[in-house]
């Protein structure tokens, strides 16, 4: 039986939208120092690097990620043909 919105319950505290999270971390982010901002990427690309290596496909997100960075590579190549850069 589905419930009718005034049957919810009302809870005493509120949890943010994930806008007001976001545009938090955003704040917190952009108050570091260009130093500490390039070690919490380092952090993040390393704790995703660790996530690929114990996963249980870890030889299937490699080969993606290689394809991946192929792929970038050569749109790469081909702009700057187009453009003659």
């Amino acid at each position: 039986m589905p419930y009718k919105t005034e049957d919810r319950v009302k809870l005493p505290i509120s949890f943010q939208s994930d806008v007001e999270v976001i545009t938090e971390e955003e704040a917190r982010f952009r108050a570091l120092s260009p130093e500490a901002r390039l070690r919490s990427i380092r952090g993040l690309l390393a704790a995703g690097a660790l996530m690929i290596q114990t996963s249980p496909r870890a030889a299937f997100l490699r080969a993606y990620t290689l394809e991946q960075e192929n792929r970038a590579r050569q749109a790469i190549k081909e702009f700057l043909a187009r453009h003659g850069c």
